[in-house]
């Protein structure tokens, strides 16, 4: 939807590429991938998706679609499970194993930007949205922490979604924490 500036011109907002990553059949790893088919079915998001279950080199292809890409995964940090991290990945905050290796034949985002800056490609804005993983046993649902983090993502997902497209925006300043998202986005100062 584009914006009308005080100048009466309108611009258009940012796209924004959701990513969701993960195992389908790994309890609370395919947490990324179920935000992504629960925002996709509840239409309206004014964003595009995209599944990533495999080879990372997939994403060399998305820069294009996009200015701004949210990756949305399970993590292992250490904190409590359920706990929501949003951190922009030009922190250098990141560690690889929480989106670095997409796919299990060792290519993942980090040989993907790798890549994309050796063939002098547009990288857009990247942000992490990760949940904290509880269990990644094969074939049990999802632990009740998680799946209350993801209800809680979805619920306030078009508040996170105006403030990626927002530069200025707070969220792409550090790593922000979450332990419970009653509050959303930006109504809470993670640290």
């Amino acid at each position: 939807m584009p914006e009308v500036s005080s100048e009466g011109e309108s611009r258009r907002e940012p796209r924004l590429l959701v990513v969701g990553c993960g195992g389908p059949l790994a309890s609370d790893d395919n947490v990324g991938l179920e935000i992504v088919h629960r925002l996709q079915s509840g239409g309206g998001c004014g964003c595009e998706f995209l599944e990533v279950k495999g080879g990372g080199l997939d994403l060399l292809y998305s820069f294009d679609k996009a200015e701004i890409m949210l990756f949305v995964d399970a993590v292992q940090s250490g904190a409590a499970p359920g706990t929501v991290h949003l951190l922009p990945l030009s922190s250098g905050e990141i560690a690889t194993r929480a989106v670095g290796r997409v796919s299990s034949h060792g290519w993942g985002l980090t040989e993907t930007l790798r890549l994309a800056g050796s063939l002098g490609m547009r990288v857009p804005r990247m942000m992490l949205l990760g949940l904290e993983l509880g269990s990644v046993t094969p074939g049990l649902t999802r632990t009740p922490a998680v799946e209350a983090a993801l209800e809680a993502i979805v619920a306030c997902f078009s508040e996170l979604q105006g403030a990626l497209r927002n530069s200025e925006s707070p969220l792409w300043a550090v790593h922000h924490r979450y332990a419970f998202l009653t509050e959303g986005f930006t109504k809470v100062n993670g640290s």
